[in-house]
């Protein structure tokens, strides 16, 4: 039997990651992974549908430039080049992750990994013993017991970023981050989009007040959304939706379902081991080690945020601690981003988990349309929101939606992992002409005193 120090189990974030920390650090690392390096994240996810949104959101602006006095005439949306644009970068990014593996001595070895005990595990007939484990396997598409959902014209998001065909008419089944990305890309394509969500309003786990401003952006791009819906049927040519008893049918060539995602678990013969786990995942501590003694588990495995940043940062701490140098993760200031058009990006808590917590607090807000440098650039919709705890007036959330906001949340992400106050975010001095500097009106207008409102 092979004897390994630190065997990893998944080469997305949640693995490559750890093992290049781990092996800069010192440590003998074997990667196993059983598809491709780079996880859902390089390959199905993050990066693939950043790429496609970049190419849908070059179309819907230069629809858009005769204001701004450029002609542009017989403008098309090739869906076959987006793709083949979009497999060149995900093709760059997986392969620079081989070489950087390689680099740092990671031994790769590409096969299914399963635990034999909790010491040991099988990959393609091979065993190996271990000292110190991760499980990072990620996870999948989640599905739902919806009659007809197992027809061919049905897609999962992964199914979604490989079409060679814009559907005429989509149903986007679910209202999370995943499925408003995928229906702006179909949406600015030319597709007939209609998303159908359970909940009272999309994007569930975001501020309702910018989630709501998104939805209304989205409306006026003919996307119709139906919240507080459910699902009866899936039929060949149509959706069937239930809302207050009244029963609506929604013509569509293709249905798309964007439920969220299920952890890897199934086949990993964690029954042959001590973990602790349950339909959400392996249950860790903060510092990401399970009950069993040597095994860790990071990303879309635990039930923590199912985002790449977050799993790669599980995994650094499960390498600090196999090291012995003990780290805690954190949760309060992870950055969440929507790659819609406008984007959405925030850090910290809503107003509505500040109610929940019993938190006393205070707001501010600027509209973009206020804003000189949105205004030069054409883009109106949006806003930037700031959440205050009454008492020491430390800044608990900064909720963003506007062009580039996912890069500007970063300031934000910077000061409240420091405990800045409000008065610390007003004494900042921001660059002018930005459409970042409006975090400072924001601010000041929690003191009801904004310079240019």
């Amino acid at each position: 039997m092979q004897e390994k120090e630190l065997v990893i189990i998944g080469g997305g974030p949640g693995g490559y990651v750890p093992a290049i920390k781990a092996a800069q650090m010192g440590m003998k690392v074997t990667l196993i992974e059983a598809g491709q390096l780079g996880g859902t994240c390089l390959n199905v996810g993050c990066i693939p549908t950043k790429a496609l949104l970049k190419s849908a959101n070059l179309y819907e602006e230069t629809k858009k430039m005769e204001p701004f006095g450029v002609d542009a005439v017989g403008v098309e949306f090739d869906l076959q080049k987006a793709m083949k644009w979009k497999e060149g970068v995900v093709k760059r990014l997986t392969g620079g992750v081989k070489v950087l593996l390689n680099k740092n001595k990671v031994e790769v070895i590409n096969g299914k990994a399963v635990f034999k005990s909790n010491n040991s595990l099988v990959v393609d007939g091979i065993e190996f013993s271990f000292k110190n484990a991760i499980i990072a396997s990620g996870s999948r598409p989640a599905t739902l017991p919806i009659p007809g959902i197992q027809a061919d014209h049905v897609l999962c998001s992964t199914d979604a970023l490989s079409l060679s065909k814009v559907p005429e008419k989509l149903v986007v089944i679910g209202g999370g981050v995943v499925a408003v990305e995928l229906a702006s890309v179909f949406n600015a394509a030319g597709a007939k989009v209609t998303i159908v969500e359970l909940m009272p309003e999309i994007l569930p786990s975001l501020d309702v007040e910018i989630a709501t401003s998104l939805r209304k952006v989205l409306s006026k791009r003919n996307i119709d959304i139906f919240t507080n819906c459910k699902i009866s049927e899936i039929r060949k040519n149509s959706v069937v939706i239930e809302k207050e008893n009244n029963v609506e049918e929604i013509e569509c060539d293709n249905v798309l379902v964007a439920v969220g995602r299920k952890p890897n678990i199934e086949e990993l013969g964690l029954e042959n081991t001590g973990l602790e786990f349950d339909n959400k995942g392996i249950k860790v501590n903060k510092y990401m080690q399970t009950n069993v003694t040597g095994i860790y588990a990071v990303g879309d495995v635990v039930p923590t945020p199912q985002l790449a940043h977050v799993a790669s940062k599980e995994g650094i701490i499960a390498v600090y601690n196999i090291a012995g140098k003990k780290r805690a993760m954190k949760y309060n200031t992870i950055p969440y981003c929507v790659f819609t058009n406008p984007e959405i990006a925030a850090v910290g808590i809503t107003e509505e988990q500040a109610k929940k917590n019993g938190i006393s607090y205070r707001t501010g807000k600027f509209p973009l349309m206020a804003s000189g440098k949105a205004m030069v650039e054409g883009a109106s919709d949006g806003m930037f929101k700031i959440i205050v705890d009454e008492e020491s007036d430390e800044v608990l959330g900064v909720h963003i939606m506007a062009p580039h906001a996912s890069e500007m949340i970063q300031h934000s992400c910077i000061a409240m992992t420091m405990e800045a106050t409000l008065d610390e975010f007003i004494e900042t001095i921001y660059p002018h002409p930005t459409i970042g500097e409006s975090i400072l009106e924001a601010a000041l207008s929690v003191k009801g005193k904004p310079i240019h409102m």
